[in-house]
């Protein structure tokens, strides 16, 4: 038994028949042995009930790493600082799972989706661009994205020369998806998201049709059968009826990618295997609501 400094230990390594059993009892640094007696346990008993009432002999117990994550992830997001809410919960989530912590990892999942729900529905109401990384004439207006906050999709053509990406902000809410052009055709996916430190998962992407139709509108389907539907490329704001197309093409995207990725992966993981999968599946879309609360069922039936 342990209870701060006192460290009690008891062994039956004595015959059956003498009813006596060994402890070793420290007291302050001093080690004591000797057989257990009604005497004896009197004494340890009044020992530590001292103790108890001179509570600064003993240091209170040190808060978990994890939890003060939690707790300041949880003050964040009640004060409306999605973005530092969410980087607080994930790293409380990863230390969480470091240490199977199964308790704490199902505390986390729900604030979790809401910090990236909130974040999602902010940048989907805000400007959404639709350009080059590199373009010059675009740069000014990326520029407003990643200071004001937004969507950013990100063309990527066969031969095109790669430049060095404009640095994402880190307390600007911003969501990012990757169009590239595949044999003649594109595709949107997603960004790696470098700061977790779980395997990089790679989904097939998402095929894009563009269109100057503005009432043309994705459909909700099944992840490997639906089509992305994009104006051409420039920079919306809201109001203006192209926003709208892109605005909900980019929310079933997200999506389509972490659910047609999940689908290909062994369906027989089960406990921490399948919290694995499904924390690499978060990878791909953070505000999956499907995804967050599959992960704090499982973490639920981990404890």
């Amino acid at each position: 038994m342990r209870d701060g400094a006192k460290h009690i230990v008891i062994s039956s390594h004595v015959p059956r028949q003498t009813q006596r059993c060994r402890i070793e009892l420290a007291v302050a640094g001093y080690d004591f042995t000797g057989a257990l007696t009604d005497q004896r346990v009197s004494n340890m008993i009044g020992a530590m009930n001292s103790s108890i009432d001179h509570p600064s002999e003993f240091p209170p117990k040190p808060v978990d790493f994890a939890q003060r994550l939690w707790d300041s992830g949880q003050d964040l997001l009640a004060a409306g600082r999605y973005v530092a809410a969410r980087r607080e919960l994930e790293a409380a989530e990863r230390q969480a799972f470091l240490k199977r912590d199964a308790a704490l990892l199902a505390r986390i999942y729900l604030p979790l989706l809401e910090a990236a729900r909130q974040i999602r529905q902010f940048c989907c109401d805000g400007i959404i661009a639709i350009t080059p990384g590199h373009a010059t004439d675009q740069r000014s207006a990326l520029r407003d994205v990643l200071s004001s906050g937004g969507v950013w999709l990100d063309i990527q053509a066969v031969g095109m020369n790669r430049v060095p990406s404009l640095s994402m902000p880190t307390d600007v809410p911003v969501e990012s998806l990757r169009i590239v052009e595949q044999r003649q055709h594109w595709r949107m996916t997603t960004h790696w998201r470098k700061n977790l430190h779980d395997p990089q998962p790679r989904p097939k992407g998402v095929a894009v049709v563009w269109t100057r139709d503005a009432g043309k509108v994705i459909s909700p389907a099944q992840p490997e059968a639906l089509v992305a539907v994009l104006p051409p490329p420039g920079v919306y704001h809201p109001g203006n009826p192209r926003h709208g197309q892109a605005r909900e093409t980019v929310l079933l995207t997200f999506e389509a990618l972490a659910m047609g990725w999940l689908g290909r992966q062994d369906k027989g993981s089960t406990g921490w295997a399948e919290l694995a999968v499904l924390r690499q599946t978060r990878n791909i879309d953070p505000a999956c609501e499907a995804i967050l609360m599959r992960m704090m069922t499982v973490a639920q039936g981990l404890i």
